[in-house]
């Protein structure tokens, strides 16, 4: 498909895709965003066609929350910065995991976002010469090694890895391997909840490690004075001894200048917060070996503690300028910042509303249609199975030789033998689509109490009945407008049966022709089939809206590979459709079809 049937194509596949999630999709207006039970897409109108990865990308991702989350969990969540942001990452790990299993292709959808962002430079990624914020640290740190080992994300390989070794430098070396073996766990989360009660107990180990770092911080400055004073045994000077007295007082001199000395400066080369374990730092310092490589400008030893402490005080106290933006927060924005089509801006699609039913007129319409049905199966059949053999073809080779061919060989013309080629049956998925406006409500003629809406309705169940006893073809009914809105009523989905169904059938009229979104609906819903062709026929009186909007959704579904014909009730409606034909009476749609039919349901 070419970048400009891509942009035409655009809504109907996003709504394509939503109805295989299983979830509720509009495209229009400028921002992405979703709801909770809705998933919304801007009107792309690009030549990017790395675009297009990244809204499938985003509706994929989105689509795993309106699925799995627990948007009540999630939000009762966000009680501080922090939580909010550990527990978003858990929880986009987990459905994007549970996304995959019943729909192994959006492994790679979400995957060609990731790739995107890296080779476009997106991710945002801090390193220590800008001397982040720890939660910037330990956010992007979950992120990319998340995404990398659980999600199988490998283009984030060398990210998951200059993060985990910030994070080592940056944090003490008990609450890393915490953080890792709390980690172990995402595997195995189940619900939203369960992700809320980790990322409560990564805050909690962080606590302790900060209540440790302190405590070890207090030890060490309470033991310092008792290493660096002189003493003797009797804890006291000898002032009756005068020359012991002034080597004393030089000694003490000495010794407060080295001290002074030494506390004025930074603690380490680099002025930079010491990153070993506070434990092995005071060990080690005890026992002559000094300070590790990353703690070797620090003296004092009771810095370190008190360093390490103070960057787990700044991660518990985070604001959200402290945090980095969310993986699909950015997504949202480049999908915002793409050019527009204009006239989508203005348009969304229609939600599937469930119909009202009404068993007694629904097996009215039902009884009316079986007489018709059977005749119009029969005919169609017909036409099927003749048209499965092509004319024999003579050839040079083969296994049958044409009786009648012979003369040619004295004519030296050896094409004598016969061969018969099978056309391919019928592999249609068909959308018939009623128009049940206002204007509908119209009789057919004046001396008739039939409705144009009920010529409609009592068409599409019985042309529905004959399709669907006629091997792969598959016919589905959408009923529009719902009330006065622009939505619709889908009373016959792909590969349901008709009988089941029949109390939903209902010749009501109501409102307006939106004509232009329920095309896009019944687009969406036969863009979502495996059937090779796809058609949507519409019934109506051909008086829809917004003809300009009606024109130029039919030029979108061409441009996909839909092909679309209007049957007008009582009408002509070839100022719409290309391929059309005109009905007066139930009867008229049999020889009708007929006409359209070999062109309608047979491949070329």
């Amino acid at each position: 498909m070419n970048n400009q049937n891509l942009n035409n194509a655009f809504p109907i596949v996003a709504a394509a895709l939503g109805n295989k999630f299983g979830v509720k999709v509009s495209v229009g207006g400028d921002d992405a965003y979703t709801t909770g039970d809705r998933i919304h897409l801007p009107a792309l109108d690009t030549e990017d066609t790395n675009i297009q990865d990244i809204a499938w990308g985003y509706l994929a991702h989105e689509a795993a929350h309106v699925r799995f989350t627990d948007f009540g969990e999630f939000r009762n969540a966000a009680t501080n910065p922090l939580r909010k942001n550990i527990v978003n990452i858990l929880e986009d790990i987990r459905i994007e995991k549970s996304m995959q299993d019943p729909y192994p292709g959006t492994k790679r959808t979400t995957e060609k976002v990731v790739e995107y962002l890296v080779k476009t430079g997106g991710f945002g990624f801090v390193t220590k010469d800008q001397d982040p914020h720890p939660a910037k640290v330990l956010s992007q740190f979950m992120l990319f090694r998340l995404r990398h080992d659980i999600l199988g994300q490998k283009a984030l390989a060398s990210f998951a890895d200059s993060a985990e070794a910030l994070l080592e430098e940056s944090f003490p070396v008990g609450a890393v391997t915490r953080l890792f073996g709390l980690l172990s766990d995402v595997p195995h989360l189940n619900e939203t909840r369960d992700c809320v009660r980790l990322a409560d107990q990564i805050l909690r180990m962080i606590q302790e490690e900060q209540e440790k770092a302190e405590e070890q911080a207090k030890q060490q400055t309470q033991q310092q004075p008792s290493q660096q004073s002189p003493s003797n045994s009797g804890g006291q000077s000898d002032p009756s001894d005068d020359a012991i007295d002034d080597q004393s007082d030089d000694l003490s001199s000495d010794t407060d200048d080295s001290q002074q000395d030494q506390q004025s400066q930074p603690d380490n080369a680099n002025g930079q917060s010491d990153t070993s374990d506070p434990a092995d730092d005071n060990s080690n310092q005890q026992s002559g070996q000094g300070a590790t490589s990353s703690h070797s400008g620090a003296d004092d030893p009771s810095q370190d503690a008190e360093q390490l402490a103070q960057i787990l005080s700044s991660l518990l106290s985070a604001s959200q300028d402290d945090l980095p933006d969310d993986l699909f927060e950015a997504v949202q924005e480049l999908l915002g910042n793409q050019p527009r089509n204009s006239y989508d801006s203005d348009i969304h699609l229609p939600l599937a509303m469930e119909p009202a039913r009404n068993p007694s007129i629904g097996n009215a319409i039902l009884n009316r249609a079986l007489s018709e049905s059977g005749k119009i199966r029969a005919s169609l059949q017909g036409l099927i199975q003749s048209s499965r053999y092509e004319r024999p073809i003579n050839k040079r080779s083969g296994n049958r030789i044409d009786g009648r061919k012979l003369v040619r060989l004295s004519q030296g013309d050896s094409r004598v033998f016969e061969r018969r080629t099978h056309k391919q049956a019928p592999n249609t998925a068909l959308h018939l689509l009623v128009d049940a406006s206002g204007s509908m409500n119209r009789c057919i003629s004046l001396n008739s109490s039939i409705t144009l809406a009920d010529l409609a309705m009592d068409s599409a169940v019985a042309l529905a009945l004959a399709l669907e006893g006629i091997s792969g073809v598959n016919p589905a009914i959408t009923r529009f407008p719902d009330e006065d809105t622009d939505n619709v009523n889908p009373l016959l989905k792909h590969g349901q049966k008709v009988r089941p169904n029949a109390s939903v059938f209902s010749a009501i009229t109501n409102g307006g022709t939106p004509l232009h979104t329920a095309i896009w609906y019944a687009a969406a819903s036969v863009m979502a089939t495996k059937e090779d062709r796809k058609v949507i026929m519409v019934l109506t009186d051909g008086e829809p809206d917004d003809s300009d909007a009606a024109k130029s959704v039919i030029r979108r579904c061409q441009a996909t590979g839909i092909e679309l014909v209007g049957v007008g009730i009582c009408i002509d409606t070839r100022h719409l459709f290309d391929h059309s034909i005109c009905i007066n009476n139930v009867s008229d749609l049999r020889s009708e079809l007929f006409r359209i039919s070999k062109d309608l349901l047979l491949a070329a």
